[in-house]
């Protein structure tokens, strides 16, 4: 799945004219630093044209993602409900499209994380921004953002469910991520116009990692 997804991003780029390779360089090799240079220049330029560039949205998100401790297939997993979440745009002050009132990475909405979202900025002090979500996102995924139930101080996901979201990051199936982490963390649609968040997750993948 990875090969097919890299080998249709790389014919998108180079149907665009995106690329600028010079392929002598790649005859010249013998697979000499020449040659991989070349191949290395040719990879980040389907990157950058697919907007995997060091100062894309998506390389912020990953970069925060890596710093909390999440693996690489934890993190594309993530990426794919982000990026159908927002339609591809990866922008933190996303809104819903048509009726909804979804809002950001993770399009919170009133009737559900939005205001506890609302209550973390203000406890915590911190602005709204991709930073101050992917923060609410992990505290909520560890079962550090809680509700009172009428008895207790319990997890807003439901401590069964915190553990499941915590086994899955552990997973090796980046698609099994990607189901995951909507049917706990998003409660959303599996697949929309815009795509399927697991074959989202599986291509992101095969782009950052």
């Amino acid at each position: 799945m990875r090969v097919t997804v890299v080998v249709a991003v790389l014919a998108w780029a180079v149907s665009v004219n995106a690329l600028t390779v010079n392929t002598n360089q790649l005859k010249k090799k013998e697979f000499g630093m020449v040659g991989i240079d070349a191949l290395m220049n040719l990879v980040q330029a389907v990157k950058e044209a697919v907007g995997a560039g060091t100062d894309s949205p998506q390389q912020e998100i990953i970069d925060l993602l890596k710093d909390k401790g999440y693996s690489d297939k934890a993190i594309a997993g993530i990426l794919g409900n982000i990026e159908l979440e927002t339609g591809g745009t990866f922008d933190y002050q996303q809104k819903e499209k048509g009726k909804g009132e979804g809002y950001g990475l993770f399009q919170f909405d009133p009737g559900g994380m939005l205001p506890y979202y609302n209550k973390y900025l203000e406890e915590s002090g911190m602005s709204d921004s991709a930073v101050a979500q992917i923060d609410f996102m992990d505290k909520v995924a560890k079962g550090e953002i809680t509700y009172f139930d009428g008895e207790r101080d319990a997890p807003i996901l439901g401590g069964g469910n915190v553990n499941k979201l915590q086994e899955s990051f552990n997973k090796d199936n980046v698609a099994e991520i990607a189901k995951d982490f909507n049917k706990i963390f998003e409660k959303g649609k599996m697949e929309t116009e815009y795509g399927k968040r697991d074959e989202l997750a599986e291509k992101n993948y095969s782009l950052y990692f």
